[in-house]
């Protein structure tokens, strides 16, 4: 396992990093380790990398997947690939992943709070980039190819296994989904109307998410990139598009500060992030996304509806998320699961009242 103290050596042995950069004392390398051990090297201009490496053998699977994701995409040269970073390498024998990294780039979350703004081209970006990759590689595939859904469509039907590793907070999430039938009864609803039909990326997130400067002067705009492919497989589409959704609902959500001076009805009103500046990005994604995507007209609708319940879904695994590392669960969490309810009984409302997307006749 490479240590953060040889990395440096590691890529000028490689020929990747030159002596002087590090003579000029440009060069940081700071430790993200989390599941895999991550070591991000910032040189400035071209001396910038990320480095990925497994720490299990499910984490050194997962870093051999993405390298080949990043190859396969790579090679197709089509529009997906301006959207990937660059992969300068896959060390097979230290299994390591190799990425190019752009000096004062920033996740999605950090950069448009940095700013004050949810930026619609960063948006129309995204859709751009999910409506190319999804209707790319669209193209051949195998018709027994299947894969699993999102386990949070089955999270009120849980195994035994969940109970080794679940928080108390978590637990207390899935009983008051089970409480619910009805709750239960659309996911159930969604897990048996996946469509698995192209590669999707199934983890689109913030994290994943990175705005990169495209200059160094003040203003220059920015380009996105996608990045962490571990979880890319045969999918529903719809599962990405309705992910992109729930990052916007659930910062706004989070942002909502629950106090016991102002009525429930006040709190959206409260919202750090208010919903109202977030919508005209996520209706630019939707409109980028599917202009790429080519969409079916007759069953554009239909389509948009099944992506906005799966933002419906993804919320509810964002609060099962925030649950496992928290002690119980907080008013914060408990929105997410009211506002998943509501989206699942009633997209429709949701696209237009929640995403500003408008549907008119015939669409």
């Amino acid at each position: 396992m490479l240590d953060q103290s040889e990395v440096v050596r590691y890529l000028i042995d490689r020929s990747l990093l030159a002596p002087h950069a590090v003579v000029d004392g440009t060069v940081v390398v700071r430790d993200a380790s989390s599941r895999n051990r991550i070591f991000i090297v910032d040189g400035r201009d071209t001396s910038s990398f990320v480095l990925k490496q497994g720490t299990s053998p499910e984490g050194v699977a997962a870093v051999a997947h993405e390298a080949a994701v990043y190859e396969s995409l790579g090679q197709r040269r089509d529009r997906i690939s301006n959207y990937l970073p660059i992969m300068w390498e896959y060390d097979k024998a230290g299994q390591v992943l190799i990425l190019g990294k752009v000096h004062g780039d920033r996740d999605l979350r950090a950069h448009q709070v940095r700013i004050g703004r949810f930026s619609r081209a960063l948006a129309i970006s995204l859709g751009d980039a999910l409506g190319a990759l999804h209707q790319k590689t669209a193209q051949n595939v195998p018709e027994t190819l299947q894969c699993p859904t999102p386990w949070v469509l089955s999270v009120h039907q849980p195994n035994l296994s969940i109970f080794r590793n679940a928080s108390s907070a978590a637990l207390e999430l899935i009983r008051i989904v089970q409480s619910a039938p009805e709750f239960g009864d659309r996911l159930e609803d969604l897990r048996g109307g996946w469509e698995p039909s192209c590669l999707i990326h199934h983890d689109v997130k913030w994290d994943n998410l990175i705005a990169c400067p495209t200059g160094s002067r003040r203003g220059a705009p920015f380009r996105l990139r996608i990045i962490d492919w571990e979880a890319a497989q045969l999918g529903d589409p719809r599962w990405d598009i309705g992910s992109v959704f729930s990052q916007y609902l659930s910062l706004w959500l989070f942002s909502i500060p629950i106090t016991g001076r102002d009525p429930p009805e006040r709190f959206p009103d409260l919202a750090k992030f208010p919903l109202g500046r977030m919508q005209p990005a996520m209706a630019n994604c939707w409109s980028a996304y599917r202009k790429r995507a080519d969409l079916d007209r007759p069953g554009e609708t239909a389509w948009l509806l099944a992506a906005v319940s799966y933002a419906g879904a993804r919320l509810v695994q964002t609060a099962f998320e925030a649950a496992q590392v928290a002690t119980h669960l907080d008013s914060s969490m408990v929105l997410h699961l009211q506002l998943a309810s509501n989206i699942l009984g009633r997209p429709r409302e949701a696209a237009a009242h929640l995403l500003g997307i408008t549907m008119g006749p015939g669409r």
